[in-house]
């Protein structure tokens, strides 16, 4: 079984890659910023709080804010963010490999793996709703019974699961996400599809679970916590400044605030992604024995 790389390795070595390459990593990072346009001009065409709550037709131009919004928020983000996450797998590949790979190259291969890898994502997603239902599913199933039939015994044992169920379901899930975590990698990187990724993945894991698990998540903190303190400091300076703006309406300034609030965690995720997938990208390669 190969060593695994230290946590502090991996932290470094992803800097590293990150620095020496950080224009092509974010040219492709930077197409997340499409999502801050999307948001910056949904949440323009918003209505305002009062108007949402308090009344029963919007204009136009209201309307089309609120669609943009949900469009964007579940089905832009999810699908724009995997092909960032795809692309930028590649390029980091090619990189480690010692291939000079152009971004225009990275974004010709996520074109093939697209697919497939969202495949794997939504089964490493449907696995994790399995083990919730697992845990869940004797309390739904006896309270529904005993409420169809008025048998309060039933309702009362499905209650008495409840305190066990929450554990089971939180450990299968657990379990679980830790062992598919890198399914989606695996295809990214190898092209393995569907029931061959998640096995994959749960083979480089077995044995060595509190490991990976703590390199999966100590640098990926790390990098968050960076990110975090940049937009702390970002929303006391907004804070101020809306403070000491006069003349704007609560309306305006709840308006204005949202919109920062809103798209500037997607400036941040576009400067850090790049590092957590480095991250990811250097464990699954040490997993399998790659040089580093």
């Amino acid at each position: 079984m190969p060593k695994l790389i230290s946590i502090g390795k991996i932290i470094d070595e992803s800097w590293e890659l990150y620095r020496a390459r950080f224009s092509e990593f974010m040219s492709v990072a930077s197409w997340l910023l499409l999502l801050a346009i999307l948001y910056v001009l949904s949440l323009a065409l918003y209505p305002s709080a009062s108007t949402l709550w308090f009344s029963n037709s919007l204009t136009l131009s209201e309307n089309i804010g609120v669609l943009l919004f949900i469009f964007t928020n579940y089905v832009v983000a999810p699908l724009l963010g995997l092909w960032v996450v795809i692309a930028l797998s590649r390029l980091t590949k090619g990189y480690l490999q010692g291939r000079n790979i152009s971004v225009k190259q990275a974004h010709k291969e996520t074109k093939p793996l697209f697919f497939p890898t969202l495949v794997v994502s939504l089964m490493v997603a449907f696995l994790l709703v399995v083990a919730i239902l697992i845990g869940f599913g004797p309390t739904i199933i006896l309270t529904t019974l005993g409420a169809l039939f008025n048998n309060i015994t039933l309702v009362g044992i499905g209650n008495i699961l409840l305190v066990p169920g929450i554990f089971v379901a939180f450990i299968l899930s657990f379990k679980w996400m830790v062992e598919y975590y890198l399914s989606p990698t695996v295809t990214v990187l190898d092209g393995l599809q569907g029931k061959k990724a998640l096995i994959k993945s749960r083979e480089l894991i077995q044995g060595r679970f509190w490991g990976v698990f703590l390199r999966l998540v100590v640098p990926k903190l790390v990098f968050i916590i960076f990110g975090v303190f940049i937009m702390v400091i970002v929303a006391y300076v907004t804070e101020i400044l809306l403070n000491v703006a006069g003349g704007l309406s609560l309306d305006l300034q709840l308006r204005i605030k949202t919109i920062i609030e809103s798209t500037f965690p997607i400036i941040i995720a576009a400067l850090i992604n790049p590092l957590i997938i480095n991250a990811d990208i250097l464990l699954y390669r040490a997993l399998k024995g790659e040089e580093i």
